[in-house]
């Protein structure tokens, strides 16, 4: 009989979770700096009250009330001393993407590579259109050049300054404006979960076929919900223009948005890499079938029916 236990049906997302869990509290704990209690409180004060001062606690004379309107409340709050915090982050933060990579890596030499047998390489079934190539191939080439680009603007004091950090900078903000609408076609036609959508005859065309397995439904979330807090931290922070009268309020609220931004950027790295090479490595095949959009049946057979269902029942109902 097959074990239907809570655990069982939800494993993938239970180890995700506390794995997530372990490497957010060594990370948040050990490699940054900030009053995490302040944080929690401004960002609650900033959407209840819709105000960027930062000041939780009311002035209790008037000196202070002027004191908070000219400069703001104290900027240790968020980051003491924004320099040696810049310059720890720089030292210490690498460790997380080691540590990423280390995890990775370990997950799949035990995992290993999977292959199809192939007996009928002719018999091949279309399962990407041009459209969605185009979309996954932008994705992917756009996302390594965030990569790239960020981490210049991260360990900025490793990159120093001079033309090419500068021109890596403004490419990492302009291509952020290009993602945007790549990010969201790339979250629309991998919507599998929500079958509504095919009653659309627009988008069943759109919607890549088949349908999620755990893993593959959590990379899905985090890429949704992490590139989501990349393209609004990352817009608000390019589209903030202080001055001498709202200085102060920007100052503390860019610098929450950093965390927003720097923390969205782990978090979609680690599920992008598990992304890329699950498409591109652990299946023999799969990266050709990416750039031709087609595959053999006896692949689909082998290792993903539900695509090939899918697709057949998509025939079907055209016929």
């Amino acid at each position: 009989m097959e074990n239907s236990s809570f655990f069982t049906r939800n494993k993938a997302y239970i180890f995700t979770l506390v794995g997530l869990s372990i490497v957010g509290f060594i990370f948040v704990k050990f490699m940054m700096i900030m009053d995490w209690e302040y944080l929690f409180k401004y960002t609650i004060h900033v959407i209840s009250g819709g105000s960027l001062d930062g000041v939780i606690t009311p002035p209790d004379s008037t000196y202070k009330a002027m004191v908070n309107t000219a400069f703001g409340p104290n900027y240790e709050a968020i980051a003491p001393e924004i320099i040696r915090a810049s310059n720890e982050r720089q030292e210490y933060i690498w460790w997380v993407f080691v540590a990423e990579i280390a995890i990775f890596c370990v997950m799949y030499t035990i995992s290993g590579r999977k292959a199809a047998v192939i007996t009928r390489p002719n018999d091949e079934v279309e399962v990407f259109s041009l459209f969605h190539r185009a979309i996954i191939w932008l994705n992917v080439i756009i996302v390594i050049t965030l990569v790239i680009t960020g981490f210049n603007i991260t360990w900025s004091l490793r990159s120093e300054g001079g033309f090419i950090p500068f021109i890596l900078r403004g490419t990492h903000e302009m291509t952020g404006l290009i993602w945007f609408p790549v990010w969201l076609l790339m979250s629309i036609i991998a919507f599998k979960d929500i079958k509504l959508l095919s009653k659309n005859s627009l988008l069943a065309k759109i919607i890549l076929p088949g349908k999620y397995k755990p893993m593959k439904r959590i990379i899905f979330i985090v890429f949704v919900l992490m590139g989501a807090g990349l393209l609004t931290s990352g817009s608000i922070i390019w589209y903030l223009r202080p001055d001498a009268y709202t200085n102060a309020h920007f100052i503390q609220f860019k610098r929450a948005l950093l965390y927003v931004h720097f923390g969205s950027s782990v978090l979609i790295m680690f599920f992008l890499m598990d992304f890329v090479y699950s498409a591109l490595v652990a299946v023999k095949g799969n990266l050709k079938g990416l750039i031709t959009g087609k595959y053999p049946k006896e692949y689909l057979e082998q290792l993903a029916p539900d695509i090939l269902v899918e697709i057949e029942n998509r025939k079907g109902k055209m016929a």
